[in-house]
């Protein structure tokens, strides 16, 4: 059965992480034939994390035989496990899917959250078989560095044009000459735990997505080692997670009050540069100063001219972005920009699952070293979403469509729209499309007005 069009939904879940992954056939009302899940977690959950849920779970449950292909938890974190049973309760009896397998990072007893533990549950509830449930050796890959290509997959479609692989997993070491496969992965601190995130590549049609669950700087390093005699396979990367939320504690291995090491930036300009994303995704909910602003900037689109806009926002071709600022800012005034949360009008491609919050008072683009003031909705009763789903459809040819969504509310509205332009200024052959559709619908979301957006913005002229 020939594949399709194959989906890829990062989803809003708050503080934590999901992408679901749908693949579809080529029948003239195309079937979903596979499902992928990649994490299922959350510690501050969004308004719109349970509709999110039900929407994976219709989908599912909508299949011939509903099954999830695989389940990939990149590692034991409670915000990238903890909605996983949730999200099984929302199928009927009747529609109960099948877990075909499962590979996880890290060790399995770290899975034990207050007495409950996924993974025993899966297999303790029949949905799926003790076997199925996989985890790899130490410092793995699935990456042959002679063939400059990856060989052995976690998972592959029936037609062998969809296929996922572990970049790295279960990385106890970023020293390149580092040998021993059999050491523990349990994991005693925060950054080890993390360290060992199973870190996915997904195919299709010549394009990619890098799912980088909580990869440290660790875990960067170790991927770069990897990769030093160069590789092609990166070449046309659709998207990636950008790693732990936007982490700068992870990101760079320092803490709060400390500057960056150059070593660390390094590790991270490298891991970047090697990926080439196209586009990059935060999953974070102001969280644990989630995302840094700082690491944001470290990861910049390799699509430089923005391609879905915000219809209702007066800045020409832009979308909304959340950042805690961390680095030096200027505004108007030249005064320094308070190191706090705010949601930006920006034209980066960048897209985060926290979409607008009522600090939203600046325009500004990654890279730049200032900000502009906002010229906020197009009027005072136009509503701003303040979460986002971002889905990715991408086609037999590689090339993808983009779309927000303020939840995964069936039938699904769009928030976002094409450029004024319509056309994303890329690599030749293009590698993206632009994704618009009717905006009729009122999108259902918690959200403020252009009032109280002028209101705040008050405080600072």
């Amino acid at each position: 059965m020939a594949t399709g069009v194959v989906k890829v939904t990062v989803v809003d879940v708050g503080q934590g992480q999901c992408t679901f992954v749908e693949i579809y056939n080529t029948d003239s009302t195309p079937k979903l034939i596979h499902a992928l899940l990649f994490d299922c977690g959350s510690d501050k959950k969004s308004d719109e994390t349970s509709t999110n849920l039900q929407y994976i779970a219709t989908k599912v449950a909508g299949m011939d035989t509903p099954a999830f292909d695989t389940i990939f938890f990149s590692h034991s974190d409670k915000d990238h496990i903890s909605l996983t049973y949730d999200l099984l309760q929302e199928f009927p009896s009747s529609k109960k899917p099948t877990v075909k397998q499962v590979w996880y990072g890290g060790a399995r007893s770290r899975y034990t959250k207050y007495d409950f533990n996924i993974l025993d549950y899966l297999e303790e509830e029949g949905y799926c078989t003790k076997s199925n449930l996989k985890t790899t050796g130490s410092n793995y890959t699935g990456y042959d560095t002679t063939s400059k290509s990856f060989t052995q997959y976690l998972w592959r479609s029936a037609d062998n044009s969809v296929a996922v692989y572990a970049i790295v997993s279960n990385v106890l070491s970023d020293d390149p000459d580092w040998d021993e496969n059999d050491l523990d992965v349990e994991g005693k601190t925060a950054e080890a735990l993390n360290r060992v995130s199973m870190v996915c590549w997904l195919s299709y049609a010549g394009a990619s997505y890098v799912i980088c669950g909580d990869a440290t700087n660790k875990t960067m390093g170790a991927i770069n080692t990897r990769f030093t005699a160069g590789t092609t396979v990166f070449n046309k990367n659709n998207m990636t997670t950008l790693p732990h939320h936007g982490s700068r504690a992870t990101g760079f291995a320092v803490k709060s009050s400390e500057v960056a090491s150059s070593t660390a930036k390094q590790v991270v300009s490298d891991f970047a540069g090697l990926l080439k994303s196209k586009t990059l995704t935060i999953s974070s909910f102001e969280k644990h100063r989630h995302p840094s602003l700082e690491l944001m900037n470290a990861f910049p689109p390799t699509i430089t001219t923005p391609f879905v806009r915000d219809p209702r926002l007066k800045e020409t071709n832009a979308h909304r972005l959340i950042g805690n600022v961390d680095i030096a800012l200027t505004q108007p005034k030249g005064w320094s920009l308070l190191k706090t949360y705010y949601s930006f009008d920006t034209t980066s491609c960048m897209f985060s699952t926290r979409y607008s919050q009522l600090m939203t008072w600046f325009s500004y683009n990654l890279g730049a070293s200032s900000v502009a003031v906002a010229k906020g909705p197009t009027s005072s009763s136009v509503a701003i979403n303040a979460f986002a789903c971002w889905q990715y459809e991408t086609q037999t040819n590689g090339n993808f469509l983009l779309g927000g969504y303020a939840n995964l509310a069936l039938p699904l509205v769009l928030f976002t729209a094409g450029t004024t332009s319509m056309v994303a200024s890329q690599p030749n052959p293009a590698i993206a499309s632009v994704r618009v559709k009717d905006q009729s619908k009122k999108v259902r979301q918690p959200a403020h007005t252009q009032s109280q957006f002028y209101d705040q913005l008050k405080q600072f002229r």
